[in-house]
């Protein structure tokens, strides 16, 4: 049945474009406008049936047709003149009539006549204005709790340090090298979670009496135990703080060995998640070269030999391999300033 054999159809399409919340404008060929919806008018502060018949370029954009880029201001003007349409594409109209940023998803097609030339244009723009604003606000919000968490690391981590004296630099170091491992392996995108994951893998230290951390002496096998709840005590400290649960898991497993002898939980292999396996190797790394309270630190060499040892029974060997690699194979041992 051919539509225009259904009378009611002319009102109906009146009522949703009046209904409409979205805007919709058809230009003819010579880009006069021929419809446009009561949301144009809302938006531009005018009353649209004063605009049919009017050019759309000198009503609409005061004759211009270009932004000062040689840009089209209107898409629509752009598919009459272009023959280009636009299908839900995002973009920033720039009308002298609007008082602000206007951000909409646009659409535009060629309306032809019944010998198939071009008779006109319609476009129909979707408002998403608020949507970007609300967006672009939540991402200063994001940023802004990003920040505080860091800031709250970054106090965990002195905090650690004011109670351990062997701690004191050592989240910040093993963090450092973590990150260099993860862009080692081509993992550029764990470096901000590698790093916060770093520098308060050790958090759970501030359950550990004084007396045992700075022990000057190797520990007995009761202080040893107490030293190894400290993975658990810190998984604790975390679970209580929302925005901390995703470290959870990666600092209780960052004492767990690739052979499953570690601990808490014995984890084996891939049951370690990837972030406790790479601080674990920077971990080791950062702790034989430097200084404790009961012996001096070891060279790089042996540390390097003993991570190489390691690897396989202690440490995920893919790790090993590539951070052996980044200290030795390109000679950037000499890079690395002891503490």
């Amino acid at each position: 049945m051919s539509y225009s054999k259904i009378p009611q159809l002319a009102n109906f399409t009146k009522m949703i474009m009046a209904s409409s919340d979205d805007l919709i404008t058809v230009v003819d060929k010579q880009g006069i406008i021929i419809a446009m919806n009561p949301a144009v008018g809302r938006l531009l502060r005018v009353n649209v049936e004063k605009l049919i018949g009017l050019p759309i370029i000198q009503t609409v954009y005061q004759g211009r047709k270009f932004d000062y880029q040689g840009k089209y201001l209107s898409p629509i003007i752009e598919t009459l003149e272009t023959g280009r349409e636009f299908k839900d594409k995002e973009v920033g109209i720039q009308a002298p009539l609007l008082l602000s940023d206007f951000i909409c998803r646009t659409t535009t097609g060629i309306l032809r006549d019944s010998s198939g030339k071009l008779a006109g244009v319609y476009c129909y723009d979707k408002d998403i204005t608020k949507c970007r604003s609300l967006e672009r606000k939540n991402e200063n919000l994001l940023d802004k709790i990003n920040t505080q968490q860091l800031q709250t690391v970054l106090a965990f981590s002195e905090a650690i340090g004011a109670r351990d004296d062997y701690t004191r630099g050592h989240s910040e170091r093993v963090a450092e090298y973590a990150q260099m491992i993860t862009a080692a392996m081509g993992l550029q995108e764990l470096n901000e979670l590698v790093y916060v994951a770093s520098l308060v893998h050790d958090v759970g230290k501030i359950g550990i009496p004084e007396h045992i951390l700075n022990k000057p002496a190797r520990l007995s096998e009761e202080e040893f135990q107490r030293i190894k709840d400290h993975p658990i005590i810190g998984a604790n400290i975390l679970k209580q703080i929302d925005t901390f649960s995703y470290l959870v898991s990666i600092v209780r497993a960052h004492h767990e060995r690739f052979d499953g002898s570690g601990y808490p939980d014995g984890l084996i292999a891939e049951e370690i998640p990837l972030i406790s396996r790479i601080i674990a190797v920077a971990d080791a790394f950062e702790a034989m070269t430097s200084d404790r309270s009961y012996r001096e630190r070891f060279s790089i060499d042996y540390a390097v030999e003993e991570l190489k040892r390691c690897a396989g029974s202690q440490f995920d060997p893919r790790i090993v391999s590539h951070f052996v690699t980044l200290v030795c194979g390109n000679g950037l041992e000499k890079g690395f300033t002891q503490p």
